[in-house]
């Protein structure tokens, strides 16, 4: 059985998009996320110190995550939880480290409205261009969509 998490939190920085030497694309996240709680002694919301973990998202997961999350954007990711052991740097003790490679990662809809558009599929144009493929694709659909734009209600 693997260890399995999700975790909602927010980005810390916008996420970066590399290429491997196979061409395997990855897209690497960091996200935090802390717990708050209300003191009813002090009357005020309390947080706890933040948990920070690396997101490795890969191909077409990789290539949605770089071109539709930005730094600061509230996510869920689900996925396999991976620890890795290495040597500090300055002799220390040993250290690790631990990352969720991705299953799925969305939005955090409780605070986002979002449309979904489908991505080209062509393998060879996902490699190549990933934000530009995907925003090219996310503009031709919504020029084709025919449903009407949401708009707030007017006061009558």
């Amino acid at each position: 059985m693997e260890p399995s998490i999700t975790m909602t939190g927010n980005l810390v920085a916008d996420p970066i998009r590399r290429v491997t030497a196979t061409g395997v694309v990855v897209t690497r996240l960091r996200i935090a996320s802390n717990h708050r709680k209300f003191d009813r002694d002090r009357g005020e919301w309390i947080s706890a110190d933040p948990v920070y973990l690396d997101v490795n998202c890969w191909r077409q997961l990789g290539d949605n995550v770089a071109a539709s999350l930005k730094k600061g954007d509230s996510v869920l990711v689900s996925g396999r939880l991976t620890m890795r052991e290495y040597d500090d740097a300055h002799g220390g003790p040993r250290r690790q480290s631990y990352a969720i490679e991705a299953m799925s990662v969305s939005p955090d809809l409780c605070r986002y409205v979002t449309m979904l558009a489908r991505p080209t599929r062509d393998p060879q144009a996902v490699t190549d261009t990933p934000a530009a493929t995907a925003t090219a694709t996310v503009v031709e659909e919504a020029a084709e969509t025919t449903e009407p734009d949401i708009a707030t209600p007017s006061a009558a």
